[in-house]
């Protein structure tokens, strides 16, 4: 036998190293699986294993996990393909994960002939490992600090997207089979029973279940929603950490980017001994953060009891009682969350915070909660702050408009969005990026200094780009974190008269007439959500790229913007 020593001198060539693989969906085209070390029999751990491939072209490919890299039996196998007139042209490092699913296809080939070339992702499917494969999508989701993770499954190919500092990224491919298995484990055995719509995992239903997860050392809950769609279905799963993790760790309003004045008008209505504290905003916009930020201040001086009922409890806010209640879909005594609400009146509160008003029911306690002397703390779904009435007084929560209407009712209205924010250290100039008749709308509209103008760099730098993501196909990808964009009404007299009244859109009007100051001054009196993120681009905080994304084209704020003067 040819000396170690030989063989290492013989092995060691720098253009044959190849890279470490971190998933089987990273492996080279291969025709087939040559050998497999240890054997499944003598195998004690999955630390050591090495696999030899045989690739296009009669190459041959060598794959160990690191531990057993160059390690003696590493080069007893090279020297006996040696002998048996075969030399190794391809050598990589492995996760234990890409041997599991090598064994499985070994297992699904054996007996025949493997004549067909199979890529790295045609061999992901594992069946014995459902569960390996559904930890390792949402990990590589929540690695990259992404809010929710989206898996479309359409025919035999799944894809692997993450919503990243607001901007969907796509993450990876996967074989639909592997996508469905993973999500029917997950869905079946993984959700906890009282939050699941059906027994067990069904593609041609939409369905909702909490999942709870353990990732490296920290705990997750994932609230997953599926849809069947045209030629498949869609899986997403909000991610969200655990309330353990969370403990602590929650920020003051101007941290998340509220201004003074928006500061200014929360706290006054913070101050106040009742009414509603509204929050709306798309899912993912950071409304419950907004609320414990609130809850935070008024918790500080521990003269008052607070109570939280949320479904799940995201963060721990010191001198809050947080009650962590499953929604379910049965009605009535049988749903443990409207329990709690009830429940909430007899447990002598000051302030009470509801994770969100969003039917009759829930209406209906939030509604006598005020009505008794409570101050609480909402999130609605609504596309505005004034958004928000029209949302109570609709049919899915049903409430009275001269219940709402009220000063004593409402308290205070807001609306956020998140926006990506411009990576401080590749951010360029508007005027290299945009044309000059794209630059002129901001200047004739808004009245903005173009020359102030900041663009996100198409492919990021070291400091922003996210490790697996492809950047090669992106624009305006070079982000990092987001920034609040936000409304914040405290209803005057004739405001509520307006509403009152139905008359919603003399009632926008009425507050934009209230504006006092230009759109790149920090005053947001009178400045909807779009208002406040036209400051953060003026300061070259955000590229007009993204608040033409999430509001619409300058031009079509022109006439509204004329109202707001006259």
């Amino acid at each position: 036998m040819t000396s170690l020593h030989n063989l290492r001198e013989n092995h060691q060539s720098p253009g044959l190293e190849m890279g470490h693989l971190r998933r089987a969906e990273d492996l080279p085209p291969f025709r087939s699986v040559l050998e497999m070390w240890p054997s499944e029999k003598n195998r004690t751990t999955n630390r050591e294993r090495i696999a030899v491939l045989g690739m296009e072209a009669g190459l041959i490919a060598v794959l160990a996990t690191r531990a057993v890299n160059l390690s003696p039996e590493w080069f007893h196998i090279l020297d006996r393909l040696k002998r048996d007139g075969k030399t190794a042209r391809m050598f990589f490092t492995a996760e234990p994960i890409v041997f599991e699913i090598l064994e499985y296809h070994v297992t699904a080939t054996q007996g025949e002939a493997s004549t067909k070339a199979i890529s790295g992702i045609d061999v992901i499917i594992a069946e014995s490992k459902p569960l390996n494969h559904f930890s390792d999508m949402v990990g590589r989701t929540i690695e990259i600090g992404a809010s929710d993770a989206h898996l479309e499954v359409r025919g035999d190919h799944a894809l692997l997207n993450a919503r990243v500092g607001g901007v969907m990224r796509r993450i990876g491919s996967y074989p639909a089979q592997i996508v469905i298995d993973a999500v029917s484990a997950a869905f079946t055995v993984l959700a906890e029973e009282l939050s699941r719509s059906d027994a067990a995992f069904n593609a041609r239903l939409p369905q909702q279940a909490m999942i709870p997860m353990r990732n490296g050392d920290k705990d997750y809950m994932l609230r997953y929603q599926s849809h069947p769609s045209v030629g498949g279905f869609d899986v997403v799963l909000r991610i969200l950490r655990s309330s353990a993790n969370s403990a602590g760790k929650v920020k003051g309003l101007p941290e998340l980017g509220y201004l003074p004045s928006q500061v200014e008008q929360l706290e006054l209505s913070m101050q106040s001994a009742w009414g509603g504290v509204f929050v709306a905003g798309v899912t993912g916009s950071g409304k419950t953060t907004t609320l414990n930020s609130m809850l935070s201040a008024m918790a500080a001086g521990g003269e008052r009891k607070i109570i939280s009922i949320e479904d799940p409890v995201e963060y721990i806010v010191p001198g809050v009682t947080h009650l962590s209640v499953q929604r379910t879909n049965a009605t009535g005594g049988e749903n443990p969350f409207l329990n709690a609400m009830r429940a909430f009146l007899r447990l002598d509160p000051d302030i009470g915070m509801f994770g969100e008003v969003r039917d009759p029911l829930s209406g209906e306690i939030a509604q006598a909660a005020i009505e008794t002397g409570h101050k609480i703390f909402t999130t609605v779904h609504a596309t505005s702050a004034l958004g928000i009435v029209g949302r109570l007084t609709s049919k899915m929560v049903g409430l009275d408009r001269h219940a709402v209407c009220n000063p004593e009712f409402l308290s205070i209205l807001v609306y956020q969005s998140l926006l990506p924010q411009n990576c401080p250290h590749c951010k360029m100039p508007a005027k290299l990026r945009l044309r000059t008749d794209e630059l002129a709308d901001y200047e004739i509209v808004f009245g903005l200094d173009v020359d102030q103008l900041m663009c996100a760099s198409d492919g990021g730098c070291p400091h922003c780009r996210i490790p697996g993501v492809d950047y090669s196909a992106l624009l305006h990808a070079g982000t990092s974190g987001v920034c609040v964009a936000a409304e914040v009404i405290m209803p005057d007299t004739d405001l509520l008269r307006l509403l009152l009244a139905g008359r919603d859109l003399d009632a926008r009007d009425h507050y934009y007439a209230t504006r006092r100051a230009a759109f790149d001054a920090p005053d947001m009196q009178g400045k909807a959500a779009w208002g406040h993120a036209l400051y953060n681009v003026a300061q070259g905080l955000i590229d007009p790229y993204y608040f033409k994304n999430t509001f619409g084209h300058p031009k079509g704020f022109r006439q509204i913007v004329q109202k707001g003067k006259s």
